[in-house]
């Protein structure tokens, strides 16, 4: 009985999750533009906009993580921006390298716009819209689906400074 007690103690502790550190330790990234070899990435925090230089999104990632010092977490990702970038080889690489969760909302709009708009204003603005029924479903998933479909077009939200500008056909 004495040995049970210390494995059990020890298989507690191993189970707890610490080892991965905290929620404080990753940055968890809100929106992303990308706009040819540009990405900016927003976050949930009150880390400031970043951008970078980059040839894929890992290699952002990996460059917003050096920057940053801290993980970069991609799995509540609420937004994508696409400027000038191919859409349908950016998505498919964002979604697989990032693992956006297919909820994430896909918009075309300038690179920069993240720099100086929020990115819940954005967000926002676009569910908004979708309520009032003024936009198409734009989740990665539907926006990805008729970019690699029979008619390889989709429909996204057009992103201003003040939201939603118009609908754009990638």
């Amino acid at each position: 009985m004495r040995r049970i007690i210390p494995a059990a103690l020890l298989a507690a502790a191993a189970l707890t999750g610490c080892r991965e550190g905290t929620v404080h330790d990753k940055a968890y990234l809100r929106a992303a533009a990308v706009d040819g070899d540009r990405i900016t990435m927003s976050f949930f925090s009150d880390i400031g906009p970043v951008e970078v230089a980059a040839a894929s999104p890992s290699e952002a990632v990996s460059a917003a993580e050096l920057r940053l010092g801290r993980e970069v977490f991609t799995g509540f990702t609420e937004l994508i921006i696409l400027g000038d970038c191919p859409p349908a080889e950016t998505l498919s690489e964002l979604f697989t390298e990032w693992e956006l969760p297919s909820s994430c909302i896909t918009a075309a709009g300038r690179g920069s716009l993240l720099l100086d708009t929020s990115p819940e204003l954005l967000s926002g603005s676009v569910r908004q819209a979708q309520a009032q029924g003024e936009l198409p479903d734009c989740d990665i998933v539907t926006v990805l689906s008729g970019l690699l479909g029979k008619k390889k077009t989709a429909q996204a939200p057009e992103l201003g400074s003040g939201g939603v500008s118009g609908i754009c056909q990638f």
